[in-house]
């Protein structure tokens, strides 16, 4: 019979699920490449914090979840110090922390102005729901993401990076209203 350990271990659980078990997360800004042995370190580096530590990657941001505050400090004191956040595609170039920093402030900045232009354009919605319907179809994320990319594109030609508007309207949509968000699941099935 399965336990509720085998469930965490075995990768069984709802968003919601993660946020509630594991409750303390940390971002890595993920826009650039890692080497092979960056990516290593990094995954043993969650694995010594945490052994049943969850993570998942979104618009260009890598989340790490723990159980525990001091956890996920451990784990951003390590990202930082090592040089592995990735601000420059396609770039192997570790940022200094004060850069670090900047891009944190200038993401928060720009998320707030990108859902002022949704909430504007009265697109938030309809761009979700793009993101939505594509999940029930069977779609996986980054293909759902891109289809609501391109509604993006046909709501507002000027904007230059459909993938990041889309991606900030579906996060503020899932962390806002996460039941009905994931309500989109055929069959009760977890995404």
């Amino acid at each position: 019979m399965m336990t509720s350990e085998d469930d965490i271990a075995r990768g069984y659980l709802s968003s919601a699920d993660v946020e509630r078990l594991f409750p303390a997360r940390v971002a890595r800004i993920a826009r650039g490449t890692l080497t092979y042995t960056e990516k290593g370190r990094i995954l043993v580096k969650a694995g010594e914090i945490d052994s049943k530590w969850r993570g998942g990657k979104f618009n260009g941001i890598e989340y790490f979840h723990f159980r525990f505050p001091e956890q996920s400090a451990t784990m951003a004191a390590f990202l930082l110090r090592e040089g592995l956040h990735r601000l420059v595609p396609e770039s192997l170039q570790p940022p200094t922390p004060a850069e670090v920093e900047a891009e944190w402030q200038r993401l928060a900045a720009q998320r707030e102005a990108i859902l002022g232009w949704a909430r504007a354009k009265k697109a938030l919605s309809e761009i979700v729901q793009t993101y939505r319907f594509e999940r029930r179809r069977g779609t996986y994320s980054h293909s759902a993401h891109s289809a609501a990319a391109k509604t993006v594109e046909q709501i507002d030609r000027s904007v230059d990076d459909a993938m990041t508007y889309a991606g900030v309207c579906i996060e503020w949509a899932e962390r806002e209203h996460r039941a009905w968000f994931w309500r989109c699941a055929p069959n009760d099935q977890v995404l």
